[in-house]
C-alpha cells in the first residue's frame, strides 16, 4: 500500500496560518538592509542606532583612536578622512531608517513627528561633524 500525499489537512492549514502571522518562508533582510528600509521600532532606531551607536563612536574615535594617530603620516590622515565618510554612510542609513520607521508607529501621532525632526536634524548634525573632522584634519596637517 502506498501512503496517498496529503493535499488538505490540519497540517497544511497550520502552515498556512503559521504563514500568515509571520511564519518566515523567506529568508530575512540583512541588519543594514532592515535599518535603513525602517524594520526596527521608532524607539529601538531612534535610542540604539541615531543616539547610542554614534556617541559610543565618537568616543571610541575621541579618546582611543585621535590620541595615537599622527596625521603627518599617510595612514593617520587616511584614518582621518575616512571616519568622516563612514560617519556620513552610517548617519544617512540611520536618519533614513528613523524617517521610515514613522510609518509603522502605533502611539500618540506627536512622536512620528518628532521623530521625523530627529532624522533631518540628525542628518544636517552628521553633515556638520564631517566638516568639522575634516576641518580639524586640515588646520592638524598645515601646522
Amino acid at each position: 500500500m502506498s501512503v496517498k500525499p496529503v493535499t488538505s489537512s490540519a497540517g497544511k492549514r497550520a502552515g498556512e496560518l503559521f504563514t500568515a502571522a509571520g511564519g518566515r518562508d523567506k529568508p530575512r533582510d540583512n541588519f543594514i538592509k532592515r535599518l535603513f528600509h525602517g524594520g526596527f521600532s521608532l524607539t529601538v532606531t531612534f535610542w540604539i542606532f541615531c543616539v547610542s551607536v554614534p556617541l559610543v563612536a565618537h568616543l571610541v574615535f575621541s579618546r582611543l583612536i585621535f590620541p595615537v594617530l599622527d596625521v603627518h603620516t599617510w595612514y593617520g590622515s587616511t584614518i582621518f578622512l575616512i571616519w568622516p565618510a563612514l560617519a556620513l554612510l552610517y548617519a544617512g542609513v540611520a536618519c533614513t531608517g528613523l524617517w521610515r520607521s514613522r510609518t509603522s508607529f502605533a502611539g500618540n501621532p506627536l512622536w512620528p513627528n518628532l521623530a521625523g525632526l530627529a532624522a533631518l536634524l540628525g542628518a544636517a548634525g552628521a553633515a556638520i561633524y564631517a566638516v568639522v573632522i575634516v576641518g580639524s584634519w586640515f588646520m592638524l596637517t598645515t601646522v
